[in-house]
């Protein structure tokens, strides 16, 4: 599995973002991530954002599996209460970004 999340918005604007390949962690890592995956419910791709929000923290997550492929924009608000502990999880891991960090659209391929 790879994941690939963005944090970007909120009142400084920052970008921070990580790229992990699960098959690259040792077992109890990948198994603790990859639960927190299957708990967060994101099984279908969507883009949600509250309208009334303004400088929120906006997170943009993408999931590649061998079977699927789920990208998620959203912001604070809209972010499924069952993917928090996903999100902050990836946002402990997160660092710094140039501007030009992007989460893929679609799958890039190459997973076994």
């Amino acid at each position: 599995m790879r994941i690939t999340f963005m944090l970007s918005g909120g009142l400084a604007g920052a970008v921070r973002g990580c790229r992990i390949d699960t098959g690259a962690l040792v077992q109890a890592e990948r198994l603790a991530l990859e639960a927190l995956v299957a708990a967060s419910g994101l099984t279908a791709s969507f883009e949600r954002f509250d309208a009334a929000s303004r400088d929120r923290r906006q997170y943009d997550l993408a999931i590649e599996r061998t079977t699927a492929f789920v990208r998620v924009s959203c912001d604070d608000a809209s972010l499924p209460p069952p993917a928090r502990p996903l999100v902050e999880d990836l946002l402990r891991r997160s660092t710094p970004q140039p501007l030009t960090f992007v989460v893929p659209m679609t799958a890039e391929g190459g997973l076994a």
